[in-house]
This record gives C-alpha cells, structure tokens and sequence, in this order.
C-alpha cells in the first residue's frame, strides 16, 4: 500500500491553477524531499496531503483512506505537520506543547491518563528534549522549541510525517539534530516528506526527491538523478558546480561565483 496517492489532483488560488491533473505516489517508509524555487507549489502540496485545504478536483489517499471520507481527528492519527514557525500566544510549559499531540486521541473535556503522559515522557526522550520539559515554550531556543514541536507531531503517533522547511531557521547543529532524528524515524518505518529549499540538505537526508516549478512535477526521482545542472538551471535559473559528498556520493551544490568585492590593500 502506498503512504501517500495524490490522484489527477486540480487545485488553484481565485483565478489562478497551481496544479493542474496532479500525481504523486510515495511508498510507506519512504523518504521523499520536496525542492523547488518560490512559489513552486510546495507548502500548497504539504497543505493538500495534511488535508489543510481541499483539491478543486480528483482525490488524495493518506494509507488508503480517502481524506474528503474521513475526520480531522482521524487524519490526526495518520498525519502530523512541522511547520516551519510555531507561535506561541501563551507561555506554556513544554510538557503542555507536547501534550498537546495526544488531542486526537482525547474526548471532548477528557483529561489525559498516564497512557498519554507515558508518550509524551518517550517522546521528549527520544528528541532529547526531556530535561525541557518544565521550562516555558518561550524561554528556550529555536533550536530546542523545533525539537519540542517535533516531539509534539510525534505523540499523534503518526505514520506520516509532514515537515515544511523545518530547519530553515536553524544552524548548521540543530539541523544536523533534526535530521539525525528524521533518520532513525524513517529507519523505524516511518514515512517523511521533507520540504525545503536547501537542496544540499534534501541530497543528503532523502531516498527519493520531488522538484516542483509551476505545480508541475519536473522530476521525482533519487537525489542523483534530480540534483543536476541541467535540472536545476532549467527551474532556478542558475548553472550551479556540482559536487559529491565525500562520504555519501550524493551530489551537493555550490553557487555560481558571484562578483567579488574589491580586496582592500
């Protein structure tokens, strides 16, 4: 069974068609990258498969349960998001963010038992965020308040994971916890799709890359066969030098070079 089927799907704004009759497979315990320049498509796809907004046409399968037949609280259970900012109004403590996760499997004014105090414990562990969890949301670092966000997607106890651009504000440590993360998820099972623009860190952390320009799938294939120049001059409109990672083999990009400022005698 596929994780994700996104069947001759059409979706636009007002007057405007994103996707026109588009399609999109990706295999339980896939991990698929989404790359492509502004306005590609890509926070609009991720939104369309968390069922956040619905297709003007055709139809999305999350583990074969068609999302326009099925609740918000059972997609809930199926897929959880990490988006690329959380907001916080109020000053919560950690361990509440993280609880947070447990609402879909919560009724209406139910307190949470110690089933779910037991995941969230693991899962604070497990993102190595546990000795956070007294500490209110706003007084800890990006860095941290990902990994508690993260944390939080994982007690929906998802089989999906969804990440819009969620290291992109992070430095190059906490990206690298992220994506150690991500890892073992995935070596568990778990099926990711990761959004991003930096397509280095897409190269290095994905099985399998989608590039969007236009809602229009350029390619989807493994990294090697996505990240090429040829490729990526024809949807960003730079020919880039490509190498290969030292102990990976993936490819990684540099820039063109740009013109220097004068060196100062």
């Amino acid at each position: 069974m596929n994780a994700i089927e996104v069947l001759d799907m059409d979706f636009g704004y007002e007057q405007e068609k994103l996707f026109d009759c588009f399609r999109l497979e990706v295999k339980q315990g896939e991990f698929l990258g989404i790359i492509g320049p502004n306005g590609a498509g890509k926070s609009t796809l991720l939104r369309l498969i968390a069922g956040l907004l619905k297709p003007e046409k055709g139809r999305i399968n999350l583990l074969g349960h068609d999302l326009n037949k099925i609740s918000r609280k059972q997609i809930a259970r199926i897929a959880a998001v990490v988006p690329q900012e959380s907001f916080f109004a109020f000053d919560y403590t950690v361990e509440d963010i993280v609880m947070m996760g447990r609402n879909p499997y919560l009724g209406r004014l139910q307190q949470p038992a110690s089933v779910d105090y037991d995941k969230v414990n693991n899962v604070l562990e497990f993102v190595d965020a546990a000795v956070l969890r007294h500490k209110g949301i706003n007084e800890i670092s990006g860095g941290e308040k990902q990994r508690v966000v993260l944390a939080r997607a994982l007690a929906q106890e998802p089989e999906l994971l969804l990440l819009d651009e969620a290291t992109s504000h992070l430095d190059i440590s906490h990206q690298h916890s992220i994506l150690r993360i991500l890892a073992q998820l995935n070596n568990q099972g778990k099926t990711i799709v990761f959004l991003s623009h930096d397509l280095n860190l897409a190269a290095l952390s994905c099985s399998r890359i989608l590039l969007l320009h236009h809602g229009r799938q350029v390619a989807c294939d493994c990294p090697e066969r996505v990240i090429t120049p040829e490729l990526i001059k024809s949807v960003y409109g730079i020919e880039p030098l490509l190498l290969r990672h030292p102990k990976t083999g993936r490819p990684q990009v540099m820039l063109p070079s740009p013109i220097l400022p004068k060196s100062i005698p």
